[in-house]
């Protein structure tokens, strides 16, 4: 039995999973949406040349041919697949928003139940859930008569599976944008279109241009104060684009976009790889000059997800003669992208990093164990020397019954003095016994190597504070 491979599609949804990239719908080569349902596993050594997908199409076919739709992943133990959709079924148009989940456990599709609050019907717009739960659609355009873009902002809990109130609109209508969420909340749109002039869609027979939106034009979305603003991106000159990609990188800090189209779909934008440092203020564009043999030709309408380091870009449209054409240029291949080098390679191994860790640790312990060792016998050395020295001060050395009055001196092991035994360091004062214990003595018996300045007063009151606290 031949392996599955599935066809080059674009404006099918992803996302990422555990170690896992589940792919949904798409338009294939035809222009014709699908009800494709797949995953790519990337948990084990992962080449790009040699792939091995898993097809859950045959048990689990999404419900309605899906194309333009969003997907997210929620739930209460974060094991839902969540996609908005635009129809009910194949041949029935939804006067709102469907939402239909996949339970990965149970590989089983469900449609929730709309409700007055349900939004209207939306393509070609983006959805990021946050860390709890909610996930935030903005614009995409209205995909049956008029198709007008909007800058409607739309909030889903998949915890109680229920949309709740809409949020603030954003300053910038668009559509075929990114959509990206940092670590403090704030989701950050970049690139796509506006609404068409005068937000009227030309007769598909008319010779049009999509309104592209300025780079350096983001418009950013506080989840946590649930307020919209604007700000003017600085760094390298970045070009238009729609139907492109963006992740954010490992450190959380710089959001990395890929491709897209622009000029009608004519022209690939440059550069087509760009960084946008969101750590100063205002964010910062820098283009980027990758390396490898291994690069893709220019996409649209493509994915990509990352894992680690590594940006896995798939599918979308290849550019020809005549622009990003899916009919001419169908796009099936997989590229990976290595973000902390810049560089295009063809595998990864994420068991790597793990097996790197460990022998670390395995390396650290007798590197810890033989400093320790080492520090214990130099102490006993320099008692030893301590011994020596006022032995030879004083050729004095206490034994059982002797009566050490206010002289200094050398305690033998065993020594009798208050129940006591140690061994003094030099300049100790033992009517004063000032010690500290050695390393695995037993102080409840008061068995240490004097040294200087330590008071077992002290000593006494810390232990009775112990004491109380054990109890």
């Amino acid at each position: 039995m031949d392996a599955f491979k599935p066809a080059g599609r674009i404006y099918q949804a992803s996302i990422i999973i555990e170690n896992k990239i589940y792919f949904l719908g798409g338009l294939n080569s035809a222009n014709i949406s699908t009800n494709d349902l797949f995953y790519l596993d990337i948990s084990s050594p992962f080449s790009s040349i040699k792939l091995e997908w898993t097809d859950l199409t045959s048990i689990a076919p999404i419900p309605v041919k899906s194309a333009f739709s969003p997907a997210c992943v929620g739930g209460i133990n974060n094991s839902t697949i969540y996609l908005f959709e635009h129809r009910l079924t194949d041949n029935v148009n939804s006067t709102t928003l469907v939402t239909f989940t996949f339970d990965l456990t149970s590989q089983k599709w469900n449609a929730l139940s709309k409700s007055e609050i349900t939004p209207p019907p939306r393509q070609n717009m983006k959805a990021v859930v946050d860390m709890n739960g909610k996930m935030y659609i903005n614009g995409g355009y209205e995909p049956y008569t008029t198709f007008k873009s909007n800058n409607n902002t739309y909030i889903f809990n998949s915890l109680s599976n229920s949309w709740l109130n809409d949020g603030p609109n954003s300053p910038v209508i668009r559509s075929a944008y990114t959509a990206t969420l940092l670590p403090s909340g704030l989701i950050v749109y970049i690139g796509g279109i506006h609404d068409f002039p005068n937000g009227v869609y030309p007769n598909k027979t008319e010779d049009y241009h999509l309104v592209e939106i300025d780079m350096k034009q983001i418009s950013i979305y506080n989840t946590i104060s649930g307020n919209w603003s604007s700000m003017e991106a600085t760094g390298d000159l970045i070009g238009t684009r729609l139907s492109h990609t963006a992740v954010l990188s490992k450190d959380g800090t710089t959001i990395i976009i890929y491709g897209g189209g622009s000029g009608n779909f004519t022209v690939t934008p440059e550069p087509s790889l760009a960084a946008l440092d969101t750590r100063v203020k205002p964010y910062k564009w820098s283009s980027i000059t990758s390396k490898g043999t291994f690069s893709p030709p220019p996409l649209a309408y493509h994915s990509a997800q990352i894992i680690e380091n590594y940006m896995i870009v798939a599918f979308g449209a290849l550019f020809t003669t005549n622009g990003f054409n899916l009919a001419t240029g169908s796009n099936d291949n997989v590229y990976i992208f290595d973000t902390s080098k810049y560089e295009w390679i063809t595998s990864f191994d994420l068991t790597k990093n793990s097996r790197d860790i460990s022998n670390d640790q395995e390396i650290n312990i007798p590197l810890i164990a033989g400093l320790s060792s080492g520090l214990f016998a130099l102490i006993i050395i320099a008692s030893i020397i301590g011994c020596i020295f006022y032995k030879r001060r004083y050729n004095y050395i206490a034994t059982p019954g002797t009566n050490t009055g206010e002289l200094n001196y050398i305690a033998t092991p065993g020594t009798d003095t208050g129940d006591r035994c140690y061994i003094a360091t030099p300049g100790t004062d033992i009517s004063d016994r000032k010690y500290i214990a050695t390393p695995g003595t037993d102080t409840d018996d008061h068995k240490y190597i004097a040294t200087p300045g330590t008071d077992d007063r002290d000593r006494e009151r810390e232990r009775g504070s112990e004491n109380l606290n054990l109890n």
